[in-house]
């Protein structure tokens, strides 16, 4: 916990905030680790906030766009439920950021299973829960998959 140094805890706020944003919650946790003062640790958030160096807001949305490219709604979301009080945000904002999933996820699927479609039912488990693990819904996946075998009898 502490040490027998007394240590600034602004400063330590401001020295994680300069590397990336962090959520309320997760910038919470990382000052816990250096005093046992909880109510000191609170104010140094309030002041964050206050002078907009902590915003929810702005996390959220940066999080969702480096992550959209990799993983899917629910997956996104579900991370986002561990760092974020507010899950209401987090839905209002993952909305208005206006994500095509279907074309993120086919281009996931065409670079690991290089347009082929599976021959059989373990091969297409296989692709079912690769893109599940990345979030995807099932519909989603089902029409990936369709489609694609629509398009090699084109």
């Amino acid at each position: 916990m502490s040490n027998s140094k007394p240590i600034n805890l602004y400063a330590k706020a401001l020295d994680f905030l300069s590397r990336r944003d962090y959520s309320y919650r997760e910038l919470f946790t990382k000052l816990q680790k250096y005093t046992d003062d909880t109510e000191a640790v609170k104010e140094v958030l309030t002041q964050m906030v206050e002078q907009k160096y902590l915003n929810e807001e702005r996390y959220i949305e940066n999080y969702i766009n480096a992550k959209s490219q990799k993983f899917g709604a629910q997956r996104i979301k579900y991370q986002l439920m561990n760092k974020v009080a507010d899950q209401e945000l987090v839905n209002n904002i993952y909305q208005q950021a206006a994500i095509d999933e279907f074309a993120i996820a086919k281009s996931i699927w065409l670079r690991k299973f290089h347009g082929k479609q599976p021959e059989n039912t373990k091969e297409k488990a296989q692709q079912i829960r690769f893109m599940a693990a990345r979030g995807f819904s099932l519909d989603t996946i089902f029409d990936i998959i369709k489609s694609t075998k629509d398009e090699d009898i084109e």
